[in-house]
C-alpha cells in the first residue's frame, strides 16, 4: 500500500460522520482522562496528609 493511498483512506475516513479514527481517539482520550482522575485522588490525599502532618 502506497503512502498516498493510505493518506487518501485516512482523509476519507476522517471526513465521515462515523469515523473510526475519530472514535478511536475519543475512546483513548476518555481512558486517559479517567486514568488521570484515578491517579489524582490518592495523590491529593497524600498531599493533604503531608500538609496536615507539618501543621
Amino acid at each position: 500500500m502506497k503512502i498516498s493511498s493510505l493518506a487518501a483512506a485516512i482523509k476519507e475516513d476522517v471526513n465521515q460522520d462515523d469515523s473510526v479514527i475519530i472514535n478511536s481517539f475519543g475512546k483513548i482520550l476518555n481512558v486517559l482522562f479517567k486514568f488521570t482522575l484515578f491517579l489524582c485522588v490518592p495523590y491529593m490525599a497524600y498531599l493533604l496528609f503531608l500538609f496536615y502532618q507539618q501543621g
